[in-house]
């Protein structure tokens, strides 16, 4: 994500849970970085700049290296359309900006992970 208020949230949340996280905001370093260091999740904005989120899911679904690690899509409420093409790509599951329900979002990372 480009919004820094989202990727501060998130780290904020994921770290108090324990996860070592990794937060980028250019898509290309993203996916070289989850060839080297296969992260367990990725959580990719829709928009951002130079690549999307949508060619970014293409990147790792269709590498050798990526293809198993669980992606979770962020999109502004309201855009279907992202959504569904998220899921036809390859994406586990969306989460929807701006973020208001932490509970929630964290009940969608943790199916996706299978943390118990």
């Amino acid at each position: 994500d480009d919004d820094s208020f989202i990727l501060a949230a998130l780290q904020t949340v994921l770290s108090s849970k324990g996860f070592k996280v990794i937060s980028l905001t250019n898509p290309q370093e993203a996916f070289n970085v989850a060839k080297k260091k296969r992260p367990d999740l990725i959580i990719s904005d829709v928009n951002m700049p130079g690549m999307d989120g949508f060619t970014l899911l293409s990147l790792l679904k269709s590498n050798a290296e990526t293809k198993g690690i669980p992606v979770i899509m962020l999109t502004a409420a309201n855009k279907v359309g992202d959504v569904e093409k998220g899921f036809a790509l390859g994406s586990e599951t969306y989460l929807t900006k701006p973020i208001t329900d932490w509970d929630r979002t964290w009940s969608k990372i943790n199916l996706v992970l299978n943390v118990k």
